[in-house]
């Protein structure tokens, strides 16, 4: 399946009108995912979810437009493996390494890879395989933000 179908696909099982809203409106998602349909279509999925959302193109447009998370603010981040420049593992890291690590959720075309398993390793709450349902995402961001 080429990456092009699986992005129809995550907009083809988003359906707003029977989408479960959260109760907890302070959280704030931050999308990281190189692919503009990719990251349009979760946008609009985390907002149907009552949650704020923020996309970014990279890691590197992450770290330079975001400030590094206080433990105060409910966040999770919804984020790509395999991206140009800085991959999502090398962003954990980073995110780890300023003291701010965030709870993860990574979306990979690739989830039995090597990599896939050192983002778990790395502290993901969860490795979704692309495509995946929106309900999976939904379940795997609320569960992150309030682990």
């Amino acid at each position: 399946m080429r990456y092009s179908e699986r992005n129809a696909l995550i907009l083809a099982n988003f359906n707003p009108l029977q989408t479960p809203h959260m109760v907890n409106e302070q959280a704030h998602v931050y999308i990281v995912d190189d692919d503009p349909a990719v990251r349009s279509a979760l946008h609009l999925l985390a907002m149907s979810y009552g949650w704020e959302a923020d996309a970014f193109s990279s890691a590197e447009d992450f770290l330079s437009r975001r400030p590094v998370p206080n433990e105060a603010e409910k966040g999770c981040l919804i984020l790509d493996l395999r991206m140009p420049g800085m991959n999502g593992v090398e962003l954990q890291e980073e995110l780890r390494r300023r003291g701010g690590p965030m709870p993860t959720v990574v979306i990979t075309a690739h989830p039995e890879q090597p990599l896939a398993r050192e983002a778990q390793r790395a502290g993901a709450y969860a490795v979704l395989g692309k495509p995946f349902h929106d309900e999976e995402l939904r379940v795997s961001v609320e569960g992150a933000l309030h682990a």
